[in-house]
């Protein structure tokens, strides 16, 4: 039986298998990199998302605290509602505590008030304003205007004004 043996290869394809291997290994680190960057990132933005959030919530709970003292009035405000403590717990604010510094003013001088909310991460978030006193004999009083209000009048009156111009 006679053999038959294959031809030699020639140098140059036994040095490409080599080559495959090394574009493989290098595919896999390139790959690697960018994988890990993008977890990075994505990681980073989730916290960024996540405290952007809270911030929102804590600027909601700052501007219903100052809503209601500017409701209420700051003279009466510490006899009606609480002035520090935390916030309900079905309420969105529940993980913030908050606190609300009143320093009345004299006659003609608003009141200075400070309100603060704590996150339970430790985080705080305060406002500083000054609201004027309530004036009046009435503390709530019911205001009307002096004679009804002919809203579509009062449009047509404008748009016959721009038309003529």
């Amino acid at each position: 039986m006679v053999r038959v043996r294959p031809a030699p290869r020639p140098m140059r394809m036994r040095s490409r298998r080599g080559f495959a291997l090394i574009d493989a290994v290098i595919a896999g680190v390139i790959l690697a990199i960018g994988l890990s960057a993008i977890l990075s990132i994505s990681g980073r933005a989730l916290l960024m998302e996540q405290k952007g959030e809270i911030e929102i919530r804590a600027a909601s709970a700052l501007d219903e605290l100052l809503s209601s003292v500017v409701t209420e009035g700051v003279e009466v405000f510490s006899e009606i509602q609480p002035t520090s403590g935390r916030f309900e717990a079905d309420s969105p604010y529940a993980d913030f505590e908050f606190d609300i510094l009143i320093e009345a003013g004299d006659a003609g001088v608003p009141a200075r008030v400070v309100a603060t909310v704590l996150h339970d991460t430790g985080k705080k978030y305060t406002i500083e304003t000054h609201v004027a006193l309530k004036r009046g004999e009435e503390p709530d009083p019911v205001r009307y205007p002096t004679s009804p209000i002919d809203r579509e009048a009062r449009y047509e009156e404008e748009r016959a004004k721009l038309e003529g111009s």
